[in-house]
């Protein structure tokens, strides 16, 4: 079955760093990978190949930004797992939820935002859950 994995949460919660930062783990684990329809800016999107196994990419999950485009290429694509950033509540949710219809199995992370002194040990924290939830998808782990 197909998989998306969406982390939610309030503005400024270190959302986009996670998603980079699953990004970067990823390349580093697996360094047989390719990669398709790359834009990075602040933001990445990305499609992986890992395994035969594509994984869309996509850290811009705020309202009025390009979520629901990423997630339509994705679904074009036949990405196996999507990986994206929401904010709580909204059109962003809302996207997300809409791959269920197209027999994606959603899983929701919460990113909660800390002081700032502890907020990169948090987001590095969640990022390494995102990875292991992705090798138990694509690997069985």
């Amino acid at each position: 079955m197909k998989s998306a994995i969406a982390l939610k949460g309030r503005a400024d919660s270190g959302k986009t760093y996670t998603i980079s930062k699953v990004y970067e783990l990823l390349k580093a684990k697996y360094p047989d990978f390719e990669e398709e329809d790359f834009k990075i800016s602040i933001d990445i999107r990305v499609i992986l190949v890992i395994n035969g196994f594509r994984i869309g990419i996509e850290s811009q999950g705020d309202p009025g930004g390009r979520l629901e485009n990423s997630l339509n290429l994705f679904l074009k694509k036949n990405c196996d797992v999507i990986v994206c950033s929401t904010r709580t509540k909204g059109k962003t949710v809302k996207a997300v939820n809409k791959l269920s219809k197209n027999g994606y199995k959603v899983k929701w992370f919460e990113q909660n935002y800390v002081k700032t002194s502890e907020q990169d040990a948090n987001n590095l924290a969640m990022a390494k859950g995102i990875v292991k939830e992705i090798e138990t998808i694509i690997l069985g782990k």
